[in-house]
């Protein structure tokens, strides 16, 4: 499966295939998503306060507009460990947009 994480570095998402990175791109749409977060990376990240890949979702790309019913999903490494619709842990979605602006939208 595709994995895609913000690049903070480049301003983009960029895409793993096979956990080798083969694109980077402003926007992208995926279906079946699942969540991941390295604790180990997350904690070494804070301790060290350098940016590190620590967090990225799995899925199939997929062309699809934005849903009316999408809600923001957010991801803050010093506030949780996990990623966060509202009040709510997001663990898996079935349509998430990554938009060019760094905002993540889903469906669950």
């Amino acid at each position: 499966m595709t994995e895609i994480y913000r690049n903070l570095n480049k301003a983009c998402w960029s895409v793993r295939e096979g956990g080798i990175v083969v694109a980077h791109v402003d926007a992208a749409c995926m279906r079946q998503v699942s969540f991941h977060v390295s604790e180990a990376a997350r904690q070494r990240a804070i301790r060290l306060g350098q940016r590190a890949v620590m967090a990225w979702a799995r899925g199939i790309l997929f062309e699809a507009p934005l849903q009316g019913s999408s809600e923001r999903i957010r991801f803050n490494p010093f506030d949780s460990a996990n990623f966060e619709m509202g009040d709510f842990i997001v663990r898996e979605a079935s349509l998430v947009h990554f938009l060019a602006d760094g905002s993540c939208w889903g469906v669950l």
